[in-house]
């Protein structure tokens, strides 16, 4: 797990208190806004209002009578600091607030429910916790997971072109699969001018998918993407980092193996 002790770039390992905010972050007690590493909040730009609302509720569940410690990170463009952090919580244990022990936050979040779990470049061993806390809430219909958008349909242009510049998880079966000597494509409709692609860097496909899997594998496979959309023609999403695609439980990629060169 990423350490929270403090640094020179904006950490602290004070004892604070947090809450939500309505633009992807903490408010913390010290007055800065904290985005968590590790987790993506949904805000008031979501695509359904019934998001954050839920988020919100989330949040305060999560933090209630517990203290944040950020841990060293950078600032943003919009002067929040993005950091991963821990979480304390003195009203669940019969310990000295010194010596409490810290959870990670994003996975605290992520099992209340209030937003998505977001691979980072500094993943530091957490990202299977996180999306197993993902996971849980999901299974148990908790914070976000108890609204049908919180899932968007890969394959409705509509419903992903509307969720261009937001963080999505998207789900929708693989309708043709190819690409070009720099990148792979994954195609959710008939149209690939103006459905939703999700695109990789070919040398990052086995990097994300593994060496022994091909693209042309997962034609027909239902799959899981996460990400920003963005406008390329139609909806589209750039995955870069292990778990930003995955199969949801029960689903399998084909076993023929394609010929490379012949997606």
């Amino acid at each position: 797990m990423p350490a929270t002790q403090g640094g020179v770039d904006g950490g602290s390992d004070a004892n604070l208190r947090a809450t939500w905010s309505d633009a992807g972050a903490l408010v913390l007690s010290d007055g800065r806004r904290l985005v968590p590493e590790g987790i993506a909040l949904p805000s008031r730009l979501a695509s359904d209002a019934a998001l954050p609302r839920a988020a919100e509720r989330a949040v305060q569940t999560a933090l209630q009578s517990c203290f944040v410690r950020p841990g060293a990170g950078r600032m943003d463009r919009h002067g929040r600091l993005s950091a991963a952090g821990g979480l304390a919580c003195p009203a669940r244990h019969d310990l000295a607030e010194e010596d409490l022990a810290e959870e990670d936050l994003a996975t605290a979040l992520l099992r209340a429910g209030a937003g998505y779990a977001q691979p980072a470049a500094r993943e530091g061993g957490c990202l299977a916790q996180r999306l197993a806390a993902e996971t849980e809430a999901r299974s148990a219909r908790r914070g976000i997971w108890a609204e049908p958008s919180a899932v968007a349909p890969a394959a409705d242009e509509e419903a992903m072109a509307i969720r261009a510049g937001l963080f999505t998880v998207a789900e929708g079966r693989v309708l043709a699969a190819g690409g070009t000597r720099e990148r792979i494509f994954l195609n959710f409709g008939s149209s690939w001018r103006q459905d939703f692609t999700a695109m990789m860097a070919r040398e990052d496909f086995a990097t994300i998918m593994g060496d022994s899997l091909e693209p042309a594998t997962l034609r027909g496979t239902r799959v899981r993407v996460r990400g920003v959309v963005r406008a390329e023609g139609g909806p589209a999403m750039m995955l870069q980092r292990p778990g930003e695609i995955a199969l949801p439980a029960g689903a399998q990629a084909g076993t023929k193996r394609a010929k490379r060169g012949g997606e």
